[in-house]
């Protein structure tokens, strides 16, 4: 910290007029999570119904064979999903006034809602996986998603996505995935940078720390509704409700992003065009949204209307994955 020996013009003595982190130790990816337990886990493969389902005397897990998705994630009774919710893909983000200025909406549309369509799902319950693998032919690639179950109820999510040659997607605003959860999960520690929203270059005037937010108070209300909330440079998130039930993130490779908002994307978003609403107009969704991100565009600013983010803030669209752990806690 740099602080004022003297008073000057509009300032104190003492008050603080810069301030910098210095790293200690170099940050080190989090170790291959070890169970906890040695449970048995009934993997049953269930065709006709459509359900592949993963489960202990402590657990169920299940996932959709029409969509390869998560349905059900319960631990001891509760579900750490809302009702009808999910985990999926998410490459899209509310656009922000400087991504309508670069035309960000039409530019990048394509990466809006993706085309998915579901190839493969195949199971191997001695290793307790299960693949699903869907061709994207909007943006011309291939995704494979890949979940772990562990003895102690804990979920390895992989997103993996091959570029195809020839693709001419243009860059992403985010890659990663949403996670539904109920409302009232909606309480969140991390060890990353806050408090306030930073984004990939808009991130050294907060510091990385330990922080506890609300759902709400992730929610910054801009005159026009959009992206918000977001924080970077995260080591792990814990999401719970009141009861401290809910679960941890960790990711394997690198730092990551993430966020948790009672507010959904698809909300948030202007759309093709601006519409002059505001921020109190947006309606709150059923669930907790929580997204994690292995990488978001940056945010921009050189001006507001026609230049993109610094060309090492993009994302280009090419080969890229995730590997996280969900670990429930209570």
């Amino acid at each position: 910290l740099f602080k004022l020996k003297s008073a000057e013009p509009l300032m104190e003595a003492g008050q603080t007029v810069a301030s910098m982190q210095m790293e200690v130790n170099p940050w080190q990816p989090m170790p291959k999570m070890e169970p906890v337990s040695t449970a048995k886990v009934k993997v049953s493969d269930n065709v006709k119904a459509g359900e592949v389902s993963f489960t202990s005397k402590d657990f169920e897990i299940v996932f959709s064979r029409h969509t390869g998705l998560l349905t059900r994630y319960e631990v001891e009774g509760r579900n750490l999903l809302g009702e009808g919710g999910t985990l999926k893909p998410n490459f899209w983000r509310a656009v922000t006034d400087n991504d309508m200025g670069a035309n960000f909406q039409n530019k990048l549309a394509v990466w809006h809602n993706p085309k998915m369509d579901l190839k493969q799902v195949s199971v191997e319950p001695a290793t307790r996986q299960l693949t699903a693998v869907y061709d994207m032919p909007d943006v011309a690639a291939t995704l494979h998603l890949i979940y772990n179950v562990a003895q102690d109820g804990a979920l390895h999510v992989s997103m993996e996505m091959q570029m195809k040659d020839g693709s001419k997607a243009p860059i992403l605003p985010r890659f990663g995935v949403l996670m539904q959860l109920p409302y009232d999960m909606d309480q969140s520690t991390y060890y990353g940078r806050g408090p306030i929203e930073n984004y990939s270059d808009r991130k050294y005037s907060q510091r990385i720390g330990l922080y506890e937010q609300s759902a709400d108070q992730q929610f910054f209300p801009y005159i026009r509704p959009q992206e918000t909330g977001t924080k970077s440079d995260i080591r792990w998130w814990k999401q719970t409700d009141n009861d401290k039930f809910g679960f941890k993130v960790y990711f394997d490779e690198a730092p990551f992003y993430a966020s948790a908002l009672h507010y959904n994307i698809s909300d948030l978003d202007e759309g093709k065009e601006k519409h002059q609403r505001h921020s109190y107009q947006v309606p709150t969704s059923e669930y907790t949204n929580l997204t994690l991100d292995g990488y978001m565009m940056g945010v921009g600013g050189i001006n507001s209307w026609g230049e993109e983010p610094l060309p090492q803030y993009q994302l280009p669209a090419v080969n890229r994955a995730i590997h996280f752990w969900i670990q429930p806690c209570k």
